[in-house]
């Protein structure tokens, strides 16, 4: 239940007193991140704390934008607080208005791995932590590189491995044989989540693309649709792909958001190097 939802239930009550909303203690429920005090911040000296002395005190990042050199503890609160009523009698229904807020913690570093600016800002709900980033700075006249308009391949490092999802376009099938129809205009997500190994690696958007730089060995990966601004968040699943990386190897996977059977889930798939050129080239960096 958003709050447009809620501000025309009250509307209707008003006009019609079918629909009544009452106020009920709200309840919160973090879903993703740690909260922070600001006491659990103060160590932070810029100019002199290390990247190293900020994990030591906060831990892992919730991400980390090598191309921004920043570190993003990111938080997300599931709050309940509004009961709703819709019709009257035996026909009525009801429940309690459920809204997600966001917020993170932004610590930029220099080439040197010290901590030059930071701060802690609300995040809208569909935007990513790297935009989050982005927005951030631009309020705090902090200058951090955007995301690349178009694609670069990168040499992968001997040591490790580079893995790139790419997501040319979206599906929807209208029945289980018909080839990838037109794409939905209603219920597709702004961005799926990438995880690998159970740490979110990345975020990637409708024609973009996310490099992941990764250690030799097997890993898993999981493409997981975000629903913060979609009408039917219940229909979407994740979907996972096992890629096993050698040092100085890059791998393409082809991602796509596929509608049908009642489902809206990611289809993975690896691809050669020369059928995700002609592809991922006309691509930009997720932002």
């Amino acid at each position: 239940m958003t709050r447009s939802v809620l501000y025309r239930c009250l509307t209707a009550a008003v006009l019609v007193g079918a629909c009544v909303a009452v106020p009920v203690p709200v309840e919160q429920a973090v879903s993703e991140g740690r909260r922070f005090a600001d006491s659990d911040v103060s160590f932070v000296r810029p100019g002199t704390t290390t990247r190293r002395e900020v994990i030591g005190n906060l831990g892992n990042p919730t991400m980390w934008f090598p191309s921004q050199r920043t570190l993003v503890y990111g938080l997300r609160r599931v709050e309940t607080g509004m009961l709703w009523f819709i019709g009257a009698g035996l026909s009525g229904a009801g429940g309690l208005v459920e809204g997600e807020t966001k917020q993170a913690i932004f610590l930029v570093l220099d080439d040197k791995d010290v901590v030059t600016n930071w701060g802690r800002a609300a995040v809208m709900n569909c935007d990513t932590w790297l935009g989050a980033a982005r927005e951030w700075a631009d309020a705090e006249d902090i200058e951090l590189p955007p995301a690349r308009d178009r694609f670069l391949e990168e040499s992968p490092p001997t040591e490790q491995g580079l893995v790139y999802f790419y997501r040319p376009r979206d599906f929807q099938h209208a029945l289980p044989a018909v080839p990838p129809a037109r794409k939905l205009m209603l219920g597709i997500a702004d961005y799926a989540d990438i995880s690998q190994d159970g740490e979110l690696v990345g975020q990637i958007r409708l024609q973009s693309y996310v490099v992941v730089r990764v250690s030799p060995g097997t890993h898993s990966f999981t493409v997981n649709p975000d629903t913060d601004c979609v009408v039917n968040p219940g229909n979407y699943r994740s979907a996972i792909i096992q890629i096993d990386v050698a040092p100085g190897t890059v791998t393409f996977v082809d991602v796509g958001i596929q509608a049908g059977l009642g489902t809206i889930e990611p289809i993975l798939v690896s691809r050669p190097r020369g059928d995700a050129i002609s592809v991922i080239g006309k691509l930009r960096e997720s932002w």
